[in-house]
């Protein structure tokens, strides 16, 4: 024979909990306006709204009448949680130090260095700080370092480059007009 108090206490506790979803279900709307003003896409807002219900519905001692302001609390916190992860995940991925490295073919590296200074060598139109600038940075030594060498600031050093380059650039393209009339074309 069944208990009927006990038939009667699962009954009550399927009420509550339908009326507890049917509450959260009235709610929701709302709460998805709380978290789209927090600075959450839509999608997010309705995942962090869900996440509110779902935590709400694991703590059994949430008295009914306080159901909307314990979601709306969860439901700003779940938003400043995301907005953080977003905010560290965009950090992570635009910090220079911990994107990945390129893989670079040392025979790339090789090829360009002995290409640099076979170009340098013809280049006779290059002060000595020119020169000396673009072997260093050529060597990989930064701007810092070869002011401290040259006794110039990192600036002065860094127009000296330029200034080099574009000589180097000059002097590559009047080569290249000269054997393309050469070859005829």
């Amino acid at each position: 024979m069944k208990d009927k108090g006990g038939l009667d206490g699962e009954t009550s506790a399927v009420a509550t909990r339908q009326n507890f979803w049917r509450e959260c279900l009235r709610l929701r709307p709302s709460l998805i306006r709380v978290a789209r003003r927090q600075g959450v896409s839509p999608a997010e807002a309705e995942d962090v709204v869900h996440d509110a219900f779902l935590r709400a519905a694991q703590y059994t001692q949430l008295d009914p009448g306080r159901l909307m302001p314990f979601l709306v609390a969860v439901v700003k916190r779940l938003c400043v949680d995301e907005l953080r992860r977003r905010a560290s995940a965009q950090q992570v991925c635009t910090h220079p130090r911990l994107l990945p490295m390129q893989v670079i073919d040392p025979a790339d590296v090789v090829t360009d260095r002995h290409e640099a200074r076979w170009l340098l060598a013809r280049c006779g139109k290059l002060s000595q700080r020119e020169w000396l600038v673009l072997l260093w940075l050529d060597q990989g030594l930064p701007h810092e370092e070869i002011s401290r060498l040259l006794g110039t600031t990192r600036r002065a050093t860094e127009c000296i480059a330029s200034r080099a380059r574009c000589r180097v650039r000059r002097w590559m393209a009047r080569r290249l007009r000269s054997a393309g009339e050469r070859a005829g074309y």
